[in-house]
């Protein structure tokens, strides 16, 4: 090799060794700048020395001696700048680009007007607070890039670790793209994917094919996913499953928080746990508490019911459940549906409210509905060895084919199949209108078999015009069949009003009686036969005789404008 390639071989050597390392070229330039000082000192001294003859040079060492505490003020600071030049160079470079702090191989390219820098073997890197670790690296120095290749990690502020297979940084925007089996690693969560964008300034990571989150409770997947380190929140998109101990959710989109622990989603989401399925299209979860909060279709099944509303909370911890307009509840043990405005349901008690325009529909056997209507209604479900019990206050209103009736205040027992019926109750049976102060009905195998009237009890049948028949007692107890009456037993101060008839167009007369104790029987719901039993009082008058008050007994009320139809359930 000739002298001049030897020299220029080791000119690029030191051109490299300088580039990765500003330290030595500054301590170079501080020694070279004191040679050039100390020379030129000794020289001022030797001047002061000599004895000048000739005027010239006298006038020469005058003027040397008067600047020479200026030279020395000159050479202290240049000392002192090309010190700090020094310092500056042996402590950090400069922050906005990145630094090589190791590698076992080093090799500088050119390749164009880009300065390359190629390292091989325990590769470390650094940027402010950014360490980056790798196999081999390469470091496009104009551009402020890095590429690293194999067990790539990088760790951020020692809170964040990422890794991955390969690694592309850019030290000006201080983003990194890694892509293969990528990794990042906070103090709340696991993230896996195959390739993930991340800005450590801000804290900003996503995903677009496919990813998987670990925390300590929860696991979720999704195709599309962000995160937000310094608000602690994910956003995915597409196919989204979060699962916990607890339950299973699949949905559109979700927004998570991690140090809140809650969910928030949007689009059709499905929640499966072993003692409930909960559908809707908005709403958000607390997988710590266990709370929830529903709307836009939702549904939730449990234990066999059903419960849908257009919004819903629900407290899974407690079993207590909040539901908003347009409410159905469905038991498919019962065979009950419940409909309403607002309600609310508490698993531990076993009892559900429902207020605001309320309905319920108990579906009996042959496909024959009983119909219910109230502004309230409660239903307490069987609870060890007690039975269903539904309550209904004011406005209370039941429809069944061929049977109504009316109060204020309801309560019917599963237990004994007795529905009791309070302030100012009056049913409907075919023709016949009964009333008195409290009705008691029994039921028989999803039919309405009997019935009880306490305390001023009355049966009134329309005739023709303004005459009616008219049945009257202290209280009362009659069978049905087929809704419609079968017998009356009259027990105590028995009054009757009756019409005979020679045909089915002309009156023979009224019949008044008075009598204790009386029996009737119907065929479809029309009086066939009568027994009175203790001692009656009766009278056969022309219907001339009597005036219109005396064809009414006393506590006469006509009701047929109230008695209610089956009308819309929905809310």
């Amino acid at each position: 090799m000739s002298n001049f390639n030897r020299k220029m071989k080791m000119f690029q050597q030191k051109k490299q060794y300088h580039r990765i390392n500003p330290a030595a070229k500054g301590q170079q330039k501080l020694m070279f700048g004191l040679k050039q000082s100390f020379f030129f000192y000794v020289f001022l001294k030797f001047f002061e020395k000599i004895h000048f003859k000739h005027q010239k040079y006298l006038v020469l060492a005058q003027i040397m001696r008067k600047f020479k505490l200026k030279f020395f003020l000159v050479l202290f600071s240049l000392v002192l700048g090309k010190l700090s030049f020094a310092q500056s160079s042996i402590g950090t470079a400069p922050k906005d680009k990145v630094e090589i702090l190791g590698a076992q191989n080093f090799e500088y390219l050119k390749t164009g007007d880009r300065n390359v820098s190629k390292l091989i073997g325990n590769v470390k890197l650094k940027q402010q607070q950014t360490y980056m670790y790798c196999d081999s690296a390469l470091i496009y120095e104009t551009e402020n890039l890095v590429e690293a290749f194999s067990n790539v990690r990088i760790n951020h502020n020692d809170s964040v670790t990422i890794t991955g297979n390969y690694l592309l940084y850019n030290g000006n925007t201080k983003t990194a793209f890694i892509n293969g089996q990528a990794k990042m690693v906070d103090k709340s969560m696991t993230l896996s994917t195959e390739q993930l964008d991340y800005d450590l300034t801000n804290q900003y990571g996503y995903y677009t094919q496919g990813g998987k989150i670990i925390s300590k409770e929860n696991t979720l997947t999704s195709m599309l996913g962000y995160y937000y380190a310094r608000k602690n929140e994910f956003f995915f998109k597409n196919d989204v499953v979060l699962t916990n101990p607890e339950y299973t959710m699949n949905s559109d989109t979700l927004l998570y928080n991690t140090l809140t622990k809650t969910a928030f989603f949007f689009g059709s989401t499905k929640m499966v746990s072993k003692k409930d399925q909960i559908l809707c299209e908005n709403g958000w979860y607390n997988t710590q508490t266990d709370q929830s909060q529903f709307s836009k279709n939702a549904i939730i099944f449990t234990d066999k019911k059903m419960l849908q509303a257009d919004s819903m909370y629900y407290d899974r911890k407690n079993q207590l459940g909040k539901a908003f307009r347009r409410i159905h509840v469905y038991d498919s043990i019962q065979k009950v549906h419940l409909y309403g405005n607002a309600g609310i349901s508490n698993g531990k008690t076993k009892i559900t409210y429902v207020n605001g325009n309320s309905a319920a529909i108990k579906i009996l056997d042959q496909g024959d509905s009983l119909f219910l209507y109230a502004d309230t209604l409660l239903v307490s479900e069987k609870l060890k060895k007690q039975k269903q019990l539904m309550k209904a206050y004011h406005k209370v209103r039941v429809v069944k084919k061929d049977f109504q009736a009316i109060c204020d205040s309801l309560v019917y027992e599963q237990s004994d199949s007795i529905m009791r019926m309070f302030h100012g109750p009056v049913m409907w049976s075919g023709v016949n209108q009964i009333f008195s102060d409290t009705i008691f009905f029994y039921i028989t195998n999803g039919k309405l078999d009997s019935f009880n009237l306490l305390s001023d009890a009355m049966i009134i049948s329309k005739e023709r015009g303004e005459h009616f028949n008219q049945i009257k007692g202290r209280d009362m107890s009659g069978t049905l069949d087929s809704n419609q009456l079968k017998e009356i037993f009259v027990s105590g101060n028995g009054q009757n009003i009756f019409y005979a008839k020679e045909d089915s167009l002309n009156y023979i007369g009224v019949n008044v009686i008075d009598c204790s104790n009386m029996h009737f029987r119907f065929i479809k719901g029309q009086m066939d036969k009568a027994a009175f039993i203790t001692a009656p009082d009766a009278t056969l008058y022309p219907l001339d005789e009597l005036k219109p008050d005396q064809l009414r007994l006393k506590g006469f009320k006509w009701l047929e404008s109230k008695r209610p139809q089956r009308v819309q359930i929905q809310p």
